[in-house]
């Protein structure tokens, strides 16, 4: 009989947790656009997930040359007031040989990861981002034809950070022009703790993260 409660009751959940996911999918276009500000066009990079308290999640978007965007972030009031969010981008790092890394051992750039993958479950939905970065330039080292190895330079991808809403008072807006072809990493951090038990339904909540761009508008006479 307890093992029969315990599989209703996981059931029930998965059934609830599906359902939040179904109703979330487009929260960012229902519920963050500013109708205050000046219009934008959607960009279909904008994304919406289920959180809970004390869990983060990540995505990726590109930034193009010559175009202003704004991201605006909300949720659901049951998740607080100070939701976080990070933007890094993506670069690549030339990997110095092993003289030039013993001269600079233990030094590292703050918001840097050496071995940064994009191997992880994001929770946020039709993610289908592909930057470009190929993973080929992990193999530049690998030998040639003729047994030897190659010159060409080896890179590492780092993440730098950009911007953190909470040294902004929490604002859950940004407009900026890119500057040139970003690679960006959106970060969101849902405020409290978190538990290592099964989250409960009404700690979790929708989030969505909604992004517009506009041709920038160059200043001066043409």
């Amino acid at each position: 009989m307890k093992s029969t409660i315990t599989y209703l009751f996981s059931f029930l959940l998965s059934i609830s947790i599906a359902y939040g996911q179904t109703e979330c999918h487009y929260y960012h276009k229902k519920n963050c656009a500013d109708k205050e500000s000046y219009p934008m066009k959607y960009d279909s990079q904008s994304k919406s997930a289920v959180l809970g308290k004390g869990q983060s999640s990540e995505f990726h978007m590109v930034a193009y040359n010559g175009l202003d965007y704004r991201i605006t972030l909300c949720a659901e009031e049951n998740l607080g007031s100070q939701v976080q969010f990070k933007i890094y981008e993506k670069k690549r790092e030339l990997i110095k040989d092993k003289e030039e890394s013993m001269d600079e051992e233990g030094s590292a750039s703050e918001g840097s990861s050496d071995d940064y993958s994009d191997d992880y479950s994001d929770g946020y939905s039709d993610d289908s981002y592909d930057d470009g970065y190929s993973d080929a330039y992990d193999d530049a080292y690998s030998e040639d034809m003729s047994g030897g190895q190659s010159n060409k330079p080896k890179f590492h991808l780092v993440k730098e950070l950009l911007y953190d809403n909470s040294t902004d008072d929490y604002s859950n807006q940004l407009e900026f022009t890119a500057d040139g072809s970003m690679s960006l990493i959106i970060e969101v951090t849902i405020p409290g703790e978190g538990s290592n038990q099964r989250l409960k339904i009404r700690e979790m909540g929708c989030v969505g993260v909604l992004i517009e761009h506009i041709k920038s508008r160059q200043a001066g006479f043409h």
